[in-house]
Formats: C-alpha cells, sequence, structure tokens
C-alpha cells in the first residue's frame, strides 16, 4: 500500500505542477494590458532658405596674390675707388628721396683726368687755330697769285703781238713766257697746299671731337664718383661701408620703388578661360587688392597691364600682372606682402547666387511651397568656389533650401527656422 502511495505521488506531483504553470498563464493571459497602436505623425525639419530675387548677377573671381615693386634695381658703383663719405641715410630699410646722395667715390684721380682732357681740348684747340689761320693766309696768297698769273698771262699776249711787228726780240718774248709758266707753277703749288692745309684742318677737328668725347667721359665719371638715388623708394641689400674700395659694377645696394607697386597672382586654367570668353577680356580688366595688417585692412584699386609668357605646367594656370593706382596707404605696404585679389569675370542676366551646397545633384534646387519640399530644375551658370550663379525656373519670391539632410526630396514637410 506504501509504495502504491509513492509511486501515485510521483505521477500526480508534475501533473499538478504543470496544471498550476497552465492555470497561471491563462491568468496572466486574461489579465494582461492592451495597448493601442499609436497613429504615426509626419516628422517636420527645420531648414534655412535663401529668397530668390533674378537679377544681373556678377562673377567673381577671387584668388590670393603677392605685392611686387614695378621698379626693382641694383644700385651698383659705375667707378672705382675707396668709398670716402656715407650717407646718414644710407640704412637697410631708410627712405631716400630721387637724387639724394648714397655713397661719394674718392675724386681725385678723376678730377685730374678731367683736367688732363681739358688741357688736351685746349691744345686741340689751339692747334685748330694755328691752321685754320695758316690756310686763311694761303687763300689770300692764292689771291694773288691768280692776279699776278693773269698779269702774266696779259704780258705774254702783249710780247707776242711786239715779236710780231718786231719792236721785240725773241729772248724777250721767251723771257715773258718763262715768267708765265714760273707764276702758273707758283698758283697750282698754292691750290695744292690750301687743300692739304684743309684736310689738316678736317683732321684736327676730329682730334678735337675726340679730345671733347674724352672729356665728357672724364667729367661723367667723376660725377658718378657721388652714388644718387634714380628714384623714390626703400633701401634693402647694403654692402658698402665708409672705407671700403669697390670696383667698377659693385652692387651697393638695391632700391624698391614702393609707390609704384603691382600685384601678381595666379589664375587656374577655368578662370583664365572664364575672362578671355567675356566680352571686356582680360588686359585692363579692374582688380580689387585687399591688405591685411592685423585687425586693419586696406584696399587698393589696379588694373590688368601683363598676362604671364607661358602657362605653368604644374598648375596648368598663368601668372597675371595688374598695375596699382596710385594711393599714399602704398608706401605703408611692402613688397612681398601677400593680398586678396578679386575682380568681376563676367554679368550674367536673371540670375541668382546659391551656396554650392544648395544644388541637388547637378541641375535640382528644392523651394518651399505650402510647407513641402518641390524640385525646380536649374542650369549652372558659374563657379565662383562656395557660391553657384545660376538660373531657370526660378521666379521672384521662391524660398530655395539651403539646408541638407538625408532624407530631402520631393513633398517632404519642412518648417522654416
Amino acid at each position: 500500500m506504501k509504495k502504491f502511495l509513492v509511486v501515485s505521488f510521483k505521477i500526480l506531483l508534475p501533473l499538478l505542477i504543470l496544471g498550476a504553470g497552465i492555470g497561471s498563464f491563462s491568468y496572466f493571459v486574461s489579465t494582461k494590458a492592451v495597448e493601442k497602436p499609436k497613429a504615426v505623425k509626419e516628422r517636420v525639419w527645420n531648414v534655412g532658405v535663401l529668397e530668390a530675387e533674378p537679377s544681373i548677377v556678377a562673377s567673381e573671381i577671387n584668388v590670393f596674390g603677392s605685392l611686387i615693386s614695378a621698379r626693382d634695381v641694383e644700385l651698383r658703383s659705375l667707378v672705382a675707388g675707396e668709398v670716402i663719405h656715407v650717407a646718414e641715410a644710407f640704412r637697410a630699410g631708410a627712405y631716400l628721396q630721387e637724387g639724394e646722395l648714397l655713397i661719394e667715390v674718392d675724386p681725385f684721380s678723376y678730377s685730374s683726368i678731367v683736367a688732363e682732357k681739358e688741357a688736351g681740348v685746349l691744345e686741340a684747340r689751339s692747334r685748330l687755330a694755328e691752321l685754320q689761320a695758316v690756310a686763311k693766309s694761303d687763300r689770300l696768297m692764292l689771291v694773288r697769285d691768280e692776279e699776278i698769273l693773269d698779269l702774266e698771262k696779259r704780258n705774254v699776249a702783249r710780247s707776242e703781238k711786239l715779236r710780231k711787228k718786231g719792236n721785240i726780240s725773241d729772248k724777250s718774248l721767251d723771257t715773258a713766257k718763262t715768267n708765265l709758266s714760273r707764276q702758273r707753277q707758283q698758283y697750282e703749288q698754292r691750290i695744292s697746299q690750301l687743300e692739304i692745309q684743309t684736310a689738316r684742318i678736317g683732321q684736327q677737328k676730329a682730334t678735337l671731337e675726340r679730345q671733347k668725347i674724352a672729356l665728357k667721359i672724364a667729367k661723367r665719371d667723376l660725377e658718378n664718383t657721388h652714388l644718387l638715388a634714380p628714384f623714390s623708394g626703400y633701401l634693402t641689400d647694403i654692402r658698402v661701408e665708409l672705407g671700403k674700395r669697390i670696383d667698377a659694377k659693385d652692387q651697393v645696394a638695391r632700391l624698391i620703388d614702393s609707390a609704384r607697386m603691382e600685384v601678381k597672382f595666379h589664375l587656374s586654367n577655368q578662370q583664365y578661360g572664364i575672362l578671355i570668353e567675356s566680352p571686356g577680356g582680360v588686359m585692363g580688366r579692374k582688380v580689387q587688392v585687399s591688405w591685411h595688417a592685423g585687425q586693419a585692412s586696406h584696399r587698393f584699386e589696379g588694373e590688368i597691364a601683363r598676362i604671364g609668357s607661358e602657362i605653368k605646367s604644374e598648375t596648368g594656370g598663368i601668372e597675371v600682372y595688374a598695375v596699382l593706382k596710385s594711393d599714399p596707404k602704398l608706401n605703408l605696404v611692402r613688397s612681398g606682402a601677400f593680398v586678396d585679389v578679386s575682380l568681376i569675370a563676367r554679368n550674367y542676366d536673371n540670375a541668382v547666387r546659391v551656396p554650392d551646397h544648395a544644388v541637388f545633384g547637378k541641375k535640382i534646387v528644392y523651394v518651399v511651397e505650402e510647407g513641402r519640399l518641390q524640385p525646380r530644375e536649374i542650369e549652372i551658370l558659374s563657379n565662383d568656389g562656395t557660391e553657384l550663379i545660376v538660373n531657370g525656373d526660378l521666379k521672384s519670391g521662391d524660398q530655395i533650401l539651403t539646408s541638407r539632410f538625408a532624407e530631402v526630396g520631393p513633398g517632404i514637410k519642412v518648417e522654416i527656422r
């Protein structure tokens, strides 16, 4: 009996546990809370917009450049000698006025040469005067010889008539002819002598001119012992001191003209192509130059004057040079300063300027209509870096989307912030 009870307990216990579990499950299922499904709410995106105002829009090219001086010369000594004087302003960075003395080379030997050449000119001039006086005397003697020759000719003619009449002897006639021959010979010699004298005068004139030229060279060398500033500007690269001996063509310093400045900048192949195709071309185009020094910003105007002689193989672009207009503030700037350069490439009619991130794909922008996005097809006219100039299916007052988000597309609900 006891064994029967043990077996029955082992069979009934699992059944009781299983029944209790089923009952508990049924209870929990019947008493669980039932959630009603919530309605899905459409998301509204906060976006930024740009109001379209189609008009004439100028395409700008903005690049970096550097200032260079239109005149940057190496000052060299034109004569050799010892430097005996150096100007007080002869220092790196000093500003010099045109014509101001920089250095002086010992002029002793050059002043001596000038005195020697002056003596040579005086000697040549005196010799010329002597030859001219002799020539003048010969011309007077030639006139006298010509008069005597005429007398001798008449004497011979008269003697021949008298001889025919028998009034004089043959000897008298021969004497008259001999005198005529002698006078003719003297006359011809006088002419030859005068021609020789004229040639000597020409030679002496040439000698005098050579002496004058030598004197001019000597005087110029004497003047060149004073090295003067050829124009106003700033000194740099000083290489001479008081007492130093220098040779002709030795570099003394560099002088940079700060009043005539240019800006050199680089245009890419695309930018250069835009300028070439624009109505105004490249040469003479206006540029705006901005130089930033600390918190201050200075603006200068100029125009393109030259284009580089070759395309840069490493960049595919070209160097461009613009001459800046005269401005007192240019004296504050130094050659080599980095500047911002901007210029108008061309004007576009009925166009809108938008950020580059406002264009989706290659030709789509979105406008906000009644709180939802609607696509508009556009054409990109110009790329100014971070901004694009476009036209197309846009009208005044259209609110162009300027925000980007992953779900952007037609019909998306948005709210302008």
